[in-house]
């Protein structure tokens, strides 16, 4: 089996630029679609939903169903910390390129939410999958018969983690705070815990309506909890999503040997019908995913003039979002894998995801957020024609490539 110090730093930076380069050609696709107008906004806006509601649950269903187990279930538990830790060192390179810029708190909040909420979709995705037939090297050797199935597999897997914790984030503390211009939000009433608790004073006559008062006010209270935990329950299923959801089931089916052997045996009636179908499906999205990509970096016509410190917010967000916590995080990534040897940080893929997370551009559903609110829509615009158009290719391929020059340096004393 060939690893990654079978071959040259050059051939892999070539089979990285080959695999960019690929989904930088689809992503055209989209550009071109938008520009000749075969692909108006609100058509970019169907299939974006279809994308998220049809064909992206049945490619998580079709790869993580298929290879996940038990055991691998308990591993992924590094990611949320990952997530906490990038998130982290991104808000303070946001915070601190904002302070050198002198920018006010609205442009503050705007680097800040472009460094802390990066591409976990479209770009990583597409480059991950194409990656996993490409690059050596990725074959995890504690698991038997691995394959490039199995690696992209993972890889979504690790990708979708991450990516669903910055979607909560993205459309609560993104949407609500970081890009909403600064104001009066409304102030809410509270009670003071003394006044929710106020008992009057009762004199012994009155013992027995004290007890029925207060015997009412435990009632009240236990009513007042079994509300706020339907409230709760209903707000988790509300934030919870088709991609969400089919990961639950993913989970459910790998975790039942027999359902998963019926789902994906060789031959079985059910392998090729449904499981069949939900991989055709599945094998549309990424493709998808990419035209629109390409799609909404082309400028819109009803893009608002550009603020007086345009050029300072889109260094700052690049620089915040792609440079700074590359600096950072980079080596931390390199370090954990070479001496930390716990759950996943040995499989090579989980450290290629790791680095192009940690190098990949501002999210394009931020775009979608600056419009909703009508905040710094053009600086918007420019900080994704930089990030995709400019950097997306070089960027990528030092990453990709140092990742495996990292991978093939932990290796060697091993």
């Amino acid at each position: 089996m060939d690893g990654p110090s079978s071959v040259s730093f050059s051939h892999i930076a070539y089979l990285t630029f080959e695999s960019v380069l690929q989904v930088v050609i689809v992503a055209f696709s989209g550009f071109w679609c938008a520009y000749t107008g075969l692909l108006p906004k609100q058509g970019q806006k169907v299939i974006s939903r279809l994308n998220v509601d049809l064909f992206t649950p049945c490619l998580i269903f079709s790869k993580l169903a298929r290879s996940l187990s038990v055991a691998k279930i308990l591993e992924i538990g590094v990611i949320p910390l990952f997530y906490a830790l990038t998130t982290g060192v991104s808000f303070g390179s946001g915070k601190l390129l904002s302070r050198l810029l002198k920018l006010d708190p609205d442009e503050t909040n705007f680097v800040v939410a472009n460094s802390i909420f990066g591409n976990s979709n479209s770009l990583p995705v597409s480059l991950t999958v194409s990656l996993a037939y490409t690059l050596p090297g990725l074959l995890w050797d504690e698991i038997a018969n691995d394959n490039s199935d199995n690696v992209a597999s993972r890889g979504i897997l690790y990708l979708l983690i991450f990516q669903q914790i910055g979607h909560v984030l993205r459309w609560s503390y993104g949407y609500n705070t970081l890009m909403r211009w600064r104001g009066d939000r409304g102030h809410s009433t509270t009670v003071s815990v003394s006044e929710q608790l106020e008992v009057p004073d009762l004199s012994a006559t009155d013992a027995a309506e004290a007890s029925s008062t207060l015997s009412g006010r435990t009632s009240s209270s236990f009513l007042k909890f079994r509300s706020k935990t339907s409230q709760i329950f209903n707000r988790i299923i509300a934030a919870m999503n088709p991609p969400l959801w089919s990961m639950v089931f993913s989970v459910l089916v790998a975790t039942i040997h027999p359902i998963q052997h019926e789902f994906f045996s060789k031959d079985g009636f059910v392998n090729n019908t449904l499981s069949d179908a939900i991989t055709q499906l599945g094998g549309i999205s990424i493709p998808l995913i990419l035209v629109v990509l390409g799609s909404n970096l082309y400028p819109s016509q009803d893009t608002p003039q550009a603020t007086r410190n345009y050029k300072k917010l889109v260094f700052g967000s690049i620089v915040g979002r792609m440079i700074l916590p590359s600096m950072v995080m980079l080596p931390i990534i390199a370090l954990a894998v070479k001496y930390i040897k716990v759950s996943i940080l040995d499989d090579p893929i989980f450290l290629v995801c790791g680095f192009i997370l940690t190098i990949s551009p501002p999210a394009i559903q931020l775009t979608q957020i600056t419009q909703l609110n009508e905040f710094f829509e053009s600086e918007m615009a420019g900080v994704l024609f930089w990030g995709y158009v400019v950097l997306s290719l070089p960027i990528s391929i030092f990453g990709v490539s140092a990742a495996m020059g990292v991978l093939k340096w932990a290796q060697e004393t091993q």
